[in-house]
């Protein structure tokens, strides 16, 4: 699966074309993610979200005010496997065990086109031993699938700008059009999700481990005149890298509350401090 990687640096964005095993999975897991939703929602509760158990599990959110999260979200790693296949069991409801059966099956069928990525962004940036990193995260790669409730208004920001916290991220699937993200000249554009392929985009853990090099894209998601009544799915793979730190979220706050492209002109020495 070879890529113009060059263009993760001046586009801020790849596009990978799915090889057919991760795509039937996407496929069948998606499916079984949107019966999940439409479940009652005590049910979904019983998958309640888990720190304990490497940050996976059933989160409602219903905020309110412009940068508030109105979403419900799911996220699934092979850190977790255990824990979700206990609480799904306990449940004893059959969609949500098949949803997270066939959620855990993807994590893992993930992994060569996350390894090629890493692969290609080391080769192509020096970034030594990323492969190594990556790989050896493979337990707390995560998918999150996400149900943005309608209720919109037409152009609203149904997911607020925001650059992600992990290494990069997969945008696996969205249900319709709406994803944009910030170009490094300060345009916003429409990302090119498809079917048949996935963007990949360099996130906070990335740009501080390619010093400046590669810088985590901003982006958001725009309520259309379908999504604002009727909401819409998504799933993303989020890569964390085990050995690099992490953004310091307690210190530095929601990267929804930042300027959006905070990070583009922004110096390494001085990018570095909102890490711990």
């Amino acid at each position: 699966m070879k890529t113009n990687i060059k263009n993760l640096q001046t586009q801020g964005f790849v596009v990978l074309t799915y090889p057919q095993d991760l795509r039937i999975a996407v496929d069948r897991t998606v499916k079984s993610w949107k019966k999940f939703c439409a479940l009652p929602v005590e049910v979904k509760k019983g998958l309640p979200y888990s720190n304990s158990a490497d940050g996976v599990g059933y989160e409602l959110k219903e905020g309110v005010g412009n940068k508030a999260d109105r979403k419900e979200n799911l996220d699934v790693a092979l850190g977790g496997k255990d824990w979700l296949e206990k609480h799904a069991g306990s449940i004893k409801n059959p969609v949500a065990l098949e949803f997270i059966q066939n959620a855990i099956g993807l994590v893992g069928i993930l992994k060569p086109t996350v390894l090629n990525f890493a692969q290609q962004s080391e080769d192509a940036f020096g970034l030594r031993d990323f492969v190594r990193e990556v790989d050896k995260s493979e337990n707390a790669f995560f998918v999150r699938f996400i149900h943005y409730f309608g209720d919109r208004k037409v152009g609203e920001e149904t997911a607020s700008a925001h650059t992600d916290q992990s290494g990069f991220t997969l945008h696996l699937f969205e249900s319709d059009p709406g994803l944009q993200c910030l170009e490094y000249e300060g345009d916003w554009i429409d990302m090119p999700v498809s079917e048949g392929e996935t963007v990949i985009i360099p996130s906070m853990q990335m740009q501080l481990r390619s010093e400046g090099k590669l810088r985590a894209l901003c982006h958001r998601v725009i309520a259309n005149e379908k999504t604002a009544t009727d909401g819409r799915y998504s799933g993303v793979c989020f890569v964390q890298q085990m050995d690099t730190p992490k953004y310091d979220k307690d210190k530095h706050g929601r990267l929804q509350e930042k300027t959006p492209g905070f990070n583009y002109g922004m110096i390494h020495n001085k990018f570095i401090k909102f890490f711990k």
